[in-house]
C-alpha cells in the first residue's frame, strides 16, 4: 500500500468479504489519517496532521444510490484539508464546470503536500461525468493526487489506460487472501484451534477468503468433530451460501450468473468451452470481466486463457446445477462431452458423457482412444464419480464397463475401477464368440 500510493492509481478490487476496507482503514490509520471510517467524507482529526512530506490521506466512502452531486459534496469536504478550507476556494460542493475542474486541478498542484484520496466501494458510482471529473485531476494536479480505490466490479475508470502506463498498483484476492499462518491465527483468536493438516485444508477450500474463514471459525466451534467437519466444508452449506447470494451473486448481471453456473460443470473453462456450454458468442470477453473487474474467476497461465471459479462458489453454482431439470444438466454434460472429445482431451470426454448417461458416446471414445486413458501422475481428479451403467447397458456392451474402469483409473480411483473392470469381465462371457480369422 506504502508503494502503490506513491503512485497515480492504487487499486483494491475483490470481491465481498475480502476485506478491501478493513485493508484501506487500517493503511490510512497508519499514515495520520482518522480513526473512524464511516459514509461520506473522513478527514484527519486535529494533531494527527502528517509532516510537510507525508501525502494528505482523506477518505470517502461511497454508498449505493450516491450520484454525481453527492459525491462531490463528499469530495469536496475531504479535498478542503489540502486545498483550504474558505468558502470561495477551488472545491465546489457541485458536480464541477470545466473551469471549477481546471481551478481544482491547479489548487491540489499547488498544495504544500501531496493528497491520497481514497475511495472505498468506487464501483458503486453510476454518474460517469463524476469518473470522468476524477480521470481529469489525476491527469492535471501535477502528480499531487494518487487514488486510492477499494471496489467490487464494473469500476469505469480508464484502468488499461493506467496499466498499460505503469500507473496502477493492483491488489487483488490472491494478495488478500490468508496464509495457512493466518488462517492458524484466526482459528485461534476464536477459540477453534485445529491441527496444521486441517488449516491447510481449510485454506484450500476457501481459497484464503477471509470472509469465509471467519464463517467457518464461528462455525467449527461448535463442532463434535471439527476435522472432520472442516473436511466436509463448501460453499453449499448454509451459512456460506447464504453470504454468496447475497453479497456476491446479487450483484451480478443475470446473464453472467448464468454463465458461471453453466462453467461451473467443469473445472476450468476457456471462451471456446464456454461458448459451447452457453451459446454465447461473447462468452470470452465475459469470463475475462469477470475474472478482471470482479475477481470471480482465477485466471490461468497459458493460451487461450483458462480460468477457474473460486471453491465455495463453485460449490454453491454446482449445487444450483443439480436442482436443475435433469434433462437440462444432462444437455450440458453432452455439449461438454463432445467439445473435449473434438478438441483431443478424451479423459475429460468421458468423464462427462458417463455423466450424461451417454453410454454410447463414452464406449465409443474408449475404444478410440483408450491409450491416452492412462496417466502416469499421481494426482487425483476431483469431482464425484458418474453414475454406473445399468445392467443392461453394460450386458449389452461390456466396452461401457471399461470405459468406466478407464475414467475411474485416470481420476485415481482404483477400487471404482476394479469393481468395473469384474463387472466387463463378468459379461464379457455372454458376448458371441468371432469366427475364426476375424
Amino acid at each position: 500500500m506504502d508503494e502503490g500510493s506513491a503512485g497515480p492509481v492504487t487499486l483494491v478490487a475483490a470481491p465481498a468479504g475480502w476485506g478491501k476496507t478493513t485493508l484501506l482503514a487500517s493503511w490510512v490509520r497508519l499514515t495520520g489519517g482518522a480513526p473512524e471510517i464511516g459514509p461520506g467524507p473522513v478527514v484527519p482529526e486535529a494533531g494527527a496532521a502528517p509532516t510537510a512530506t507525508q501525502p494528505e490521506p482523506a477518505w470517502v466512502s461511497v454508498e449505493v444510490g450516491d450520484d454525481g452531486e453527492r459525491l462531490w459534496a463528499y469530495l469536496a469536504a475531504a479535498l478542503r484539508t489540502a486545498t483550504g478550507p474558505a468558502d470561495d476556494g477551488p472545491v465546489p460542493d457541485r458536480p464541477p464546470r470545466p473551469d471549477q475542474l481546471e481551478a481544482l486541478a491547479a489548487a491540489l498542484a499547488a498544495a504544500d503536500r501531496p493528497v491520497v484520496l481514497v475511495l472505498d466501494d468506487l464501483h458503486r458510482v453510476t454518474d460517469q461525468a463524476a469518473l470522468t471529473g476524477l480521470e481529469f485531476l489525476l491527469r492535471h494536479a501535477d502528480q499531487r493526487l494518487h487514488l486510492v480505490v477499494g471496489a467490487r466490479a464494473g469500476l469505469p475508470l480508464a484502468l488499461h489506460r493506467l496499466r498499460l502506463a505503469g500507473e496502477l498498483t493492483e491488489i487483488g484476492p490472491d494478495e488478500l487472501a490468508f496464509t495457512d499462518d493466518e488462517v492458524a491465527d484466526l482459528l485461534t483468536a476464536h477459540g477453534a484451534a485445529l491441527p496444521a493438516t486441517a488449516v491447510r485444508r481449510l485454506r484450500e477450500r476457501t481459497g484464503g477468503w477471509p470472509a469465509a474463514l471467519r464463517i467457518a471459525a464461528l462455525a467449527v466451534r461448535g463442532q463434535a468433530d471439527p476435522e472432520r467437519w472442516v473436511g466436509q466444508f463448501g460453499g453449499d452449506q448454509p451459512e456460506i451460501a447464504g453470504y454468496l447470494q447475497e453479497e456476491v451473486l446479487a450483484a451480478i448481471d443475470p446473464a453472467d450468473r448464468e454463465l458461471l453456473r453453466r462453467t461451473a460443470l467443469v473445472e476450468t473453462a476457456c471462451a471456446d468451452l464456454a461458448e459451447a456450454l452457453t451459446g454465447r458468442t461473447d462468452a470470452g470477453r465475459a469470463l475475462a470481466d469477470l475474472a478482471g473487474a470482479g475477481g470471480l474467476l482465477r485466471r490461468e497461465d497459458g493460451r487461450p486463457p483458462w480460468y477457474r471459479c473460486d471453491p465455495l462458489l463453485a460449490d454453491l453454482l454446482r449445487a444450483e446445477l443439480a436442482r436443475l431439470p435433469a434433462d437440462e444438466v444432462r444437455e450440458l454434460h453432452v455439449r461438454a462431452a463432445d467439445w473435449y472429445a473434438g478438441e483431443g482431451r478424451p479423459a475429460d470426454g468421458l468423464r462427462h458423457a458417463l455423466a450424461a448417461g451417454r453410454w454410447d458416446l463414452a464406449g465409443d471414445l474408449f475404444v478410440a482412444h483408450w491409450p491416452d486413458l492412462t496417466r502416469y501422475d499421481r494426482d487425483t481428479v476431483d469431482g464425484p464419480p458418474p453414475p454406473s451403467p445399468p445392467p443392461e447397458v453394460v450386458r449389452a456392451d461390456p466396452e461401457v464397463a471399461l470405459a468406466c474402469a478407464a475414467e475411474r483409473a485416470y481420476a485415481g480411483d482404483l477400487p471404482a475401477a476394479g469393481g468395473h473392470l469384474r463387472t466387463a469381465a463378468a459379461y464379457a462371457g455372454g458376448l458371441p464368440v468371432p469366427p475364426p480369422g476375424t
